[in-house]
């Protein structure tokens, strides 16, 4: 299966061959676990209906991609910023659009959500992840926090 990058109008392969090793990096796999903690109270947010909360983890959301993108632009030879730029970012767009709609409409926030979930999921699939499978994770809120407006 091919995946199609809209933001650049181009093809992307179904896996993508590794670059070649650059030595040491940080663990992606901890970089990667704080975005799914902001990224599950995000949803969990924007289950609640609770347009301020989800507009602050989006926000943090997405300060964490940079980070990763900062500190782990290639992870055994694959070119996570690449992916984070061209697959994770785009799909943002269209809960931003759903905060920006006054009054805010949970279904509209959650389909926005969709999208990220399914944007991560395609970039495990391109670096041969695919294995790691992300959802919504709205069904249990394992955090001692309340996200109701």
């Amino acid at each position: 299966m091919l995946f199609f990058d809209s933001a650049h109008g181009q093809e992307i392969a179904s896996t993508l061959a590794p670059l070649p090793d650059n030595g040491d990096a940080p663990e992606l796999a901890l970089l990667m676990a704080d975005l799914q903690r902001l990224t599950h109270k995000l949803a969990l947010s924007a289950d609640a209906a609770n347009p301020d909360l989800a507009a602050f983890y989006l926000h943090e959301s997405l300060e964490q991609l940079q980070t990763i993108q900062a500190k782990a632009p290639e992870y055994e030879r694959l070119p996570i910023a690449v992916l984070i730029d061209r697959v994770a970012i785009p799909s943002y767009d269209r809960i931003k659009t759903a905060l920006a709609t006054k009054p805010t409409n949970r279904e509209q926030l959650l389909g926005g959500l969709d999208a990220i979930v399914q944007a991560c999921n395609q970039c495990h699939v391109l670096t041969q992840h695919g294995f790691i499978r992300i959802t919504r994770g709205t069904e249990v809120n394992p955090f001692n926090q309340s996200f109701q407006p």
